[in-house]
């Protein structure tokens, strides 16, 4: 484990908000000590002890796959060793307004370590909301939020699969359309799971 386990870390009860779109597995400690996944889902707030989130946190290998540093949950009541030097994604929106307020510079440095496209959509709606924030900072904001995007998209030198990423509809050589990506009736599935085209 990264570090080691305190008796505050087994009694601290932490606060957070779900608040991405995407489901994220954490770990809770049964009675006995045994790990049980729970998953989260939703926008909600959850509670999780120290302990159990450095375990969790101990299971994920890619830092980026960490909803506890990728701002996909928001810290309510954290102990202090949660703060914005050590998990720039995982603001408070108190944290956030002081960002937004800063100073060019101090701003400019912030979006640098900022790279989680949630946080990024919290900064903006916070933005939106407070009249004190310049057009050219909420452009800032955009342009980053842009920039990031543009780093995750998926790129393929297979037109075909292209076309299919892309979500426009695949022409054939008659310029006709043909059943791919989004139009493909295969790819729709029913309530039950399955899809239509494969019932009897």
């Amino acid at each position: 484990m990264a570090g080691t386990i305190t008796q505050e870390d087994r009694e601290f009860v932490e606060r957070w908000e779900h608040i991405s779109p995407a489901n994220w597995g954490v770990i809770k400690l049964g009675p006995r000590g045994d790990e049980i996944q729970e998953t989260i889902s939703g926008r909600r707030t959850f509670t999780i002890t120290t302990e159990e989130r450095m375990i969790t946190e101990d299971k994920i290998r890619n830092p980026k796959l960490n909803p506890f540093i990728n701002g996909s949950f928001r810290p309510i009541i954290v102990p202090d060793s949660v703060n914005k030097t050590t998990n720039p994604n995982a603001l408070s929106d108190e944290e956030i307004v002081n960002i937004l307020h800063a100073s060019d510079v101090a701003f400019d440095e912030w979006l640098k370590t900022i790279d989680s496209d949630g946080t990024l959509k919290r900064m903006v709606e916070i933005a939106e909301n407070d009249d004190e924030i310049s057009l050219k900072r909420f452009r800032v904001l955009e342009e980053r939020m842009a920039s990031l995007r543009e780093e995750l998209r998926i790129t393929t030198k297979d037109p075909s699969l292209a076309n299919f990423l892309s979500g426009q509809p695949n022409l054939g050589a008659d310029g006709h359309v043909t059943a791919s990506g989004a139009s493909n009736p295969r790819r729709r599935s029913t309530s039950g799971g399955m899809s239509s085209d494969y019932r009897d």
